[in-house]
């Protein structure tokens, strides 16, 4: 698997395979000129951090900059994202977990280990958007499901070139900011890696009827995202994984945002201002990274 599909697959995960969720406990977002997407201020007595939901894939065609973003940024000296996918090392990091975990022993093919039907609605799906169902036989389930998920995004007109974080970090360069990240690449494959058969494979059910429906699922989805409907996008990204697997919650969201929150906590001891740019889910809902702040005592106020 080359790096850049590592890339490319890592950076989609969470929007791809975020499928969590429960009744929600977040505002609307805010009228008027703050509209866009969500993103919250988080204070304490002399720091400032602002937490970002993005995209990580998007067409290039779409507008979400808005003048509450751009203050934002301008107000931060320290840009952090996730994790990092640019840097050479980190690829090829990713590049050699996604090889060592995410390929199947010799002799085992993808297909026995979805199961007939399975298999056929996967290959129905591979072959509607042109891609060779030989290229996925060598994959476990977990990297098949995200390497389709960004070939189907690709095709579709995505670019991971265009999705929120590339901007972000083009623009917290060009204005000379210290960049930073949440976790490390190795864990984000080993997490994903680390799920059971039984909780990839109902999460695979999950990601392949919205694969059958594209178009209405990304429609749907980058309403949600680009005009702040933190409760519609609850509803599309998080609501089944929580339900029907929720060991994937507690690994992919749950444990990452307790992990995130801390990191972010450590931050603000000190006096610097920060913009913080994570995959949509991470903030929304209950578990939340902005929910576990406020716990922390931090103020935290939704801005767009």
């Amino acid at each position: 698997m080359k790096a850049e599909l590592a890339k490319a697959a890592i950076a989609a995960a969470l929007l791809v395979l975020s499928a969590c969720g429960q009744k929600k406990t977040e505002s609307p977002a805010p009228a008027g000129d703050a509209a866009g997407p969500a993103m919250w201020r988080v204070t304490d007595e002399d720091s400032t951090a602002y937490l970002f939901g993005t995209f990580h894939i998007l067409p290039e065609s779409v507008e979400w900059k808005t003048a509450a973003f751009d203050a934002a940024m301008r107000e931060t000296a320290t840009t952090v994202t996730e994790v990092d996918v640019k840097s050479p090392a980190a690829q090829a990091e990713m590049s050699k977990l996604v090889t060592e975990l995410g390929l199947n022993p010799t002799g085992v093919t993808l297909s026995a280990l979805l199961g007939p039907t399975r298999a056929v609605r996967f290959a129905a799906i591979t072959e509607r958007y042109g891609l060779p169902m030989s290229a996925f036989e060598q994959m476990k389930p977990w990297l098949a499901m995200i390497t389709l998920s960004v070939s189907i995004m690709q095709k579709e007109g995505f670019d991971a070139d265009s999705g929120a974080e590339e901007a972000i970090l083009k623009r917290a360069e060009s204005e000379k900011d210290a960049i930073a990240h949440l976790e490390s690449a190795e864990y984000q494959v080993r997490a994903l890696a680390s799920l059971s058969e039984d909780e990839i494979l109902a999460d695979f059910d999950a990601s392949l009827q919205e694969y059958e429906n594209f178009d209405v699922y990304a429609k749907r989805m980058l309403e949600a995202w680009t005009e702040g409907d933190v409760d519609a996008l609850e509803k599309e990204t998080l609501s089944e994984m929580r339900r029907k697997a929720p060991d994937a919650f507690r690994i992919l969201i749950s444990d990452r945002n307790e992990n995130w929150a801390r990191e972010i906590e450590a931050m603000m001891a000190g006096d610097e201002n920060y913009f913080i740019a994570v995959g949509a889910g991470h903030l929304i809902g209950e578990g939340s990274v902005v929910e576990r702040l406020k716990a922390r005592g931090f103020a935290v106020e939704r801005v767009q």
